[in-house]
C-alpha cells in the first residue's frame, strides 16, 4: 500500500499533526499500537493531571470543556482526544505495531505487524516517555520485595497501609510522593540523588503556567532567578527538611540535562509535615533490605521507582543515525540523506509542557510537507525546515509547551 503521509501514533502530538495536514487538503494515515487514541495516558496513575493550565493544553479547533476544571484530570483529557479524533475524522488504525522504517525509491518502507507500508513522508510521534526506565541495581536479581515502575502503577491506593520506598526526585516522583501520603502509605521515603526544582501549580491562587510562556523570551539566568525566588516565596528553605537545594535552576538543568521541573501538588506540605523522609541514593539491594549509599538499611515493602523513560526508538529508526546518546532525535526533524522525509514530533519537553507545543511543532511541519506536495520553492521549503529545527533545540527561548 501506498500513501502520502503516514504519522505514527495516535497521541496529542500525532492527532495534532494529522488535523494540521488535513488543513492542506492531506489525508496521513496513523498508525497505532493500542485499541485507543491517548494509549500513554491510559497506562498513567488514575491521580494523574495536567501540570499545565486547561485553556493551553488543547489542540486547535477543540477546545477542553470548562467543566473539566483548571487542571485537567487523566480521563477528561482521554476523553477529549476522543473527541478530537472524531471531530477532525482521522484515519486511525489501531492494533497497528510499526516495527521498522527503511529508505525505500522515493521516500520510505513501513513495516508493521499488519504488512508494510509505503510513504512519501512519515512522522514518528510515539512520546518520549514510552518505555519506562527501572535501574538495574546490584542485588535486584535476589531482592525478594516487588520492584515497580511508576508507570505500571494504576492507582497510589494500591499501595495503602504500605512501607514504599520511592525512588527518584523528578516530576512523577515528586507529584506521586503527594498521592502515596494521600492514599495512607505506613511509611514513604524518598530516595534523592540528585536534589530536584519544586515550583508550586498556582501562587497566592494565580496560576503560574501562563507566566512561564509570558516570560520564555527573557534570558534564560533571569528565568531561572525569578523561578528560584518563586519556589522560595512558596515553599522557604527546605534543607531543614533534608532536601537540599538544586545546584542548577530549573531552565538550565532543562537545557542541559533534559530533565523538567518538578511541580508540587501536595508533595511540600507533606515533606514539612514530616510525612516524607528524605533519604540517600540506593547503593545495592540485599535481599529484602534496601541498602543505601550512606550505609542506611532500609526494609521497605516495595520499591517504586520514578526513574523516568525512554523513547525506545532503536528499534525502529536506530538504524538510520538519526538519535543522539540518549535515544532521542537529534533534532526535531530529520532529512535523512536519501533526500525524503522523516520527521519527528514531541521528543523534547520544556517546562513551559508539552501540549500547547504540538500544534505548533504539527504546524511547521504541515507547512513543509505541503510545501514539497505542491512541488512548490525548494529553497522555501528548506527555510521552513530549518526553522523547524531552530524551534525544536531544547532550551530556545521560543519553545512553547505541556
Amino acid at each position: 500500500m501506498t500513501t502520502t503521509v503516514v504519522i505514527i501514533g495516535a497521541g496529542s502530538a500525532g492527532l495534532a499533526t494529522a488535523a494540521a495536514l488535513r488543513r492542506y487538503r492531506i489525508d496521513p494515515v496513523i498508525l497505532e499500537q493500542g485499541d485507543a487514541v491517548g494509549t500513554s495516558w491510559r497506562h498513567r496513575h488514575s491521580e494523574l493531571r495536567l501540570n499545565t493550565i486547561r485553556w493551553l493544553s488543547d489542540m486547535p479547533g477543540l477546545r477542553i470543556p470548562r467543566s473539566a476544571g483548571r487542571w485537567v484530570s487523566r480521563d477528561d483529557y482521554i476523553a477529549y482526544l476522543e473527541r478530537y479524533a472524531q471531530k477532525q475524522h482521522l484515519d486511525i488504525r489501531f492494533g497497528v505495531h510499526v516495527q521498522r522504517i527503511v529508505p525505500a525509491p522515493g521516500g520510505w518502507q513501513v513495516t508493521t505487524n499488519d504488512g508494510e507500508l509505503h510513504a512519501d513522508h512519515v512522522i514518528v510521534a510515539t512520546g518520549h516517555e514510552r518505555v519506562p526506565r527501572l535501574p538495574d541495581w546490584h542485588g535486584r536479581a535476589g531482592f525478594t520485595r516487588p520492584i515497580l515502575h511508576v508507570g505500571d502503577l494504576h492507582r497510589a491506593a494500591d499501595l495503602t497501609g504500605a512501607q514504599v520506598l520511592l525512588v527518584g526526585a523528578g516530576n512523577s516522583g515528586i507529584e506521586m510522593a503527594g498521592h502515596l501520603v494521600d492514599a495512607g502509605v505506613a511509611r514513604l521515603w524518598l530516595s534523592v540523588r540528585t536534589p530536584p526544582n519544586i515550583l508550586p501549580r498556582e501562587l497566592y491562587g494565580v496560576p503560574l503556567h501562563p507566566l512561564t510562556l509570558a516570560l520564555r523570551h527573557l534570558p534564560e539566568r533571569l528565568r531561572d532567578a525569578l523561578a528560584l525566588a518563586v519556589a522560595h516565596r512558596a515553599f522557604g528553605d527546605l534543607s531543614r527538611y533534608g532536601l537540599p537545594a538544586a545546584s542548577q535552576g530549573p531552565f538550565q538543568r532543562m537545557r542541559t540535562t533534559g530533565v523538567t521541573v518538578a511541580i508540587d501538588q501536595g508533595f511540600v506540605e507533606h515533606l514539612t509535615a514530616r510525612r516524607v523522609r528524605i533519604v540517600s541514593a540506593i547503593d545495592h539491594l540485599d535481599r529484602a533490605e534496601a541498602v543505601l549509599q550512606d550505609g542506611t538499611r532500609l526494609q521497605p515493602d516495595v520499591i517504586l521507582a520514578a526513574t523516568g523513560y525512554h523513547p525506545g526508538l532503536t528499534d525502529l529508526v536506530g538504524h538510520l543515525d538519526v538519535l543522539d546518546h540518549r535515544g532521542r532525535p537529534t533534532n526535531g526533524t530529520s532529512q535523512h540523506p536519501s533526500g525524503t522525509n522523516l520527521w519527528f514530533i514531541g521528543y523534547h519537553p520544556a517546562i513551559e509542557g508539552n501540549l500547547r507545543q504540538h500544534p505548533i511543532e504539527a504546524r511547521r511541519i504541515a507547512r513543509a510537507i505541503a510545501r514539497q506536495q505542491r512541488g512548490g520553492d525548494t529553497w522555501a521549503t528548506f527555510a521552513e525546515i530549518g526553522r523547524y529545527r531552530a524551534q525544536a533545540v531544547p532550551g530556545r527561548g521560543t519553545r512553547e509547551s505541556r
